[in-house]
């Protein structure tokens, strides 16, 4: 395929899958008409399609997904979760430490930022020394 329109393809697909709108079938009708390549493509995609839908489908005994399931090893739990699990005092602590620390240097910051403010904001005058 020369034609190398990703938007046409993803038309020729929804067209297939019967999702496309009257305006995308239209417009991909449109192109067809002049596009040798298009054409082509989108009648083996056709072809394809349509072998597929003839594939027998095969029917499945009721409990087919239960069986299956039953047969999967157990869920590996995240290493996170095993640790926290182990480990509960430290994790309670790591959690409560994190948004306290960020308090902390919060604070540091504004009172730094306050405290450059203040500075240049007052005049220091030297008091007169007491004269006896």
């Amino acid at each position: 395929m020369t034609c190398f329109n990703k938007k046409y393809v993803s038309l020729m697909n929804k067209v297939l899958d019967d999702e496309a709108t009257k305006s995308e079938r239209d417009e991909l009708f449109a192109h067809l008409a002049t596009c040798e390549n298009c054409r082509r493509h989108f009648q083996e995609l056709k072809q394809s399609t349509e072998l597929l839908n003839q594939l027998v489908h095969p029917q499945l005994p009721i409990d087919f997904t239960k069986n299956v399931l039953e047969q999967l090893p157990a869920e590996k739990r995240h290493a996170i979760r095993k640790w926290t699990s182990r480990h509960p005092f430290i994790a309670a602590a790591a959690v409560c430490a994190l948004p306290m620390s960020l308090i902390v240097i919060a604070a540091g910051r504004q009172n730094m930022v306050q405290g450059k403010t203040d500075r240049d904001r007052f005049i220091l005058l030297k008091a007169p020394e007491n004269r006896l």
